[in-house]
């Protein structure tokens, strides 16, 4: 396993929990055939060394997000709710299209995770590999130190009934901010979502 596939797994066994070849290769590789060939030869690679699956699924449209739609810190006005449910409903409008999905396998969880496998259900898979799209954002640019939490990863004291996709957290641990990406929610989810994470003066950003 070089130092791409090392990463790979690992991100696959810890922060995610599942990206698609395009992804991959557009992180590791790049996005041009190229890239793609050399992407599928290694996840081929690792497959047949049992650390990941690979799947062909069909998904609808992962969003190539430039910046979040909302990015709420405490002392902040609270965001125009209907006008973002009308977005967020517009966007799931798209047409489902296959595409090949990695998943970590057991043996990767085991070696480079620190909890149970990531659940991988096909009618999350969407919302899913959008979390991953900005994951991949904050890889490619993290140099501050933070650390991503998904949200398998989240402490059992976590302190609000709502568990958002994943969290930004310092080298001690300490949280400090949300990550949320939107689904087709109507106001009152957006209303709840705003309100558990005001109630703990934690930041978020809906992507």
């Amino acid at each position: 396993m070089n130092e791409k596939e090392r990463q790979i797994v690992c991100a696959l066994a810890e922060s995610v929990r599942a990206m698609t070849l395009d992804q991959i290769a557009a992180t590791w590789w790049s996005s041009t055939r190229w890239g793609k060939s050399r992407a599928k030869a290694s996840l081929q690679a690792l497959v047949d060394s049992g650390w990941i699956h690979l799947q062909r699924v069909l998904v609808r449209k992962i969003h190539q997000t430039l910046r979040p739609l909302v990015a709420w810190e405490p002392g902040d006005a609270q965001p125009e709710f209907d006008e973002l449910s009308r977005v967020l409903h517009r966007r799931t409008m798209s047409d489902a299209k296959f595409a090949t999905i990695a998943y970590a396998a057991k043996r990767a969880v085991r070696f480079f995770g620190s909890g149970p496998a990531p659940t991988v259900k096909l009618t999350q898979l969407t919302h899913d590999l959008n979390v991953s799209e900005v994951y991949l954002r904050a890889f490619r640019s993290r140099d501050d130190g933070t650390r991503w939490l998904s949200e398998d990863r989240l402490p059992r004291d976590w302190p609000m009934r709502e568990r958002p996709d994943a969290v930004l957290a310092d080298e001690s641990g300490k949280t400090l901010l949300a990550i949320e990406y939107g689904g087709d929610y109507p106001v009152s989810r957006l209303q709840e979502l705003h309100t558990a994470f005001a109630n703990t003066k934690l930041g978020y950003q809906l992507w």
